[in-house]
């Protein structure tokens, strides 16, 4: 009988993961509170209810397995590890434990646990007031910082400050964009960001590709702080990538995390010193780790996760590459207003190592303001031999669309 998974999340970016399943032969039960969501429509079973509700989810959960056994579950690009955590331990299945997944979730809980275990990361402080932001802000002259929800997601609520922004200002907006309300002040590290998908194993880490972040457009969008995409591989020389595989493990660790994906975001400092910005307990979302990193490596990390989740041998030989190419990923950030015309989509359709590419509005939609990372329009990913070449050919994608707006 076939082994059954669910899936915490029936978005666009969940798909894959559902592909994935059905391609192994695994009955699939799907949640999400949409009921339109399109991962559902490759789904054995549905269940209605908020991927942010850990409760209900679980209890909901709970009811399906009793009728139906689960034998695992997880996500992907959704940021609800504690979610998965309360179902995975509510019907026996491999997790990473309740008080490891309360730490990825909240981003002060996080730095809290760095700091008590020596791991590298930002100066950080939790806030809260505007004045405790200003006075902060006022003592240490032109420093940059970054202010932003303990448990935010999608870049909302993302501030890049320093003493020309006005503390209430800032600190109403980041407020918002939290369920919980509570802020975190971070040392802004300027350096080479990177984003890193770790399957640790037998106390080992296997990261099979490193992207650089395209931090490009900081003054563009500031105070929001808005990723362009990035590029695989990272310009990193092999003892840096130890470095940065040690830092991973040491941070894992100190969260409680001695087993399975870890998603990094790592900054290098002046120094060549990798700090951790933040650990997150799940596969990424904007497609590096079911587009970009099997097209640059040939490792399926969404495999291994799935494996991992249902209780398989996850072997150190799936998470070694196979071959070294280059991949990047880019997005359209057209003006804000009414949508009137997309041309150019046959022509993108010929750009060489073209690997995917989605738009997320269409005409007579309305084109938001640039806020968060959900505002950007569409994205483009392409492959190739070297980083030149692919960071060429997504250049090349991106002039290919012209978004027309009315204002």
């Amino acid at each position: 009988m076939a082994k059954t998974l669910m899936i915490i999340g029936a978005g666009i970016e969940q798909v894959p993961a559902y592909e994935a399943a059905k391609r192994r032969g695994l009955t699939i039960v799907g949640t999400d509170m949409n009921l339109d969501a399109p991962g559902f429509a490759l789904a054995d079973y549905k269940i209605l209810v908020s991927t942010r509700d850990a409760e209900a989810t679980e209890r909901e959960a709970i009811k399906f397995h009793r009728a139906h056994p689960v034998h695992g579950v997880m996500t992907i690009a959704n940021d609800v590890p504690y979610t998965v955590a309360r179902v995975a331990h509510a019907i026996g299945s491999p997790s990473i434990s309740l008080e490891a997944a309360k730490c990825v979730t909240d981003k002060q809980l996080m730095k809290q646990r760095f700091a008590e275990h020596g791991v590298a990361c930002p100066w950080f402080s939790s806030i809260d007031s505007p004045e405790q932001l200003r006075n902060l802000i006022e003592s240490n002259g032109e420093r940059n910082f970054v202010l932003k929800p303990v448990d935010g997601r999608g870049a909302r609520g993302v501030l890049l400050i320093n003493s020309g922004v006005d503390p209430e200002w800032a600190y109403t907006e980041s407020r918002r964009w939290g369920d919980s309300g509570r802020l975190i002040l971070e040392e802004f590290i300027p350096g080479m960001q990177l984003s890193t998908e770790t399957f640790i194993l037998e106390g080992k880490c296997y990261t099979p590709a490193i992207a650089e972040r395209n931090y490009s457009r900081l003054e563009q969008f500031r105070p929001n702080i808005i990723e362009d995409g990035g590029t695989i591989p990272a310009p990193l020389d092999d003892n840096m990538k130890a470095a940065v595989d040690d830092v991973i493990l040491r941070g894992a660790s100190a969260l409680g995390i001695t087993e399975g994906l870890i998603k990094g975001d790592i900054v290098i400092d002046n120094a060549g010193n990798p700090l951790i910005i933040e650990l997150a307990a799940r596969l990424s979302g904007g497609w590096l780790a079911t587009h970009q990193i099997p097209a640059a490596t040939g490792v399926n990390l969404v495999d291994a996760v799935i494996s991992y989740s249902l209780g398989e041998a996850v072997s150190p030989a799936q998470l070694i590459p196979s071959y070294d190419r280059a991949t990047a990923i880019r997005y359209w950030f057209p003006q804000e207003g009414k949508i009137n015309h997309i041309t150019g989509e046959e022509k993108l359709k010929q750009v060489p190592g073209l690997i995917s590419y989605g738009f997320f509005r269409k005409k007579g939609d309305m084109q938001p303001k640039i806020y968060m990372h959900p505002d950007r329009f569409g994205y483009v990913i392409v492959s190739g031999d070297h980083r030149d070449e692919v960071q060429t050919r997504v250049k090349q994608a991106l002039d290919c669309i012209q978004v027309e707006v009315t204002q």
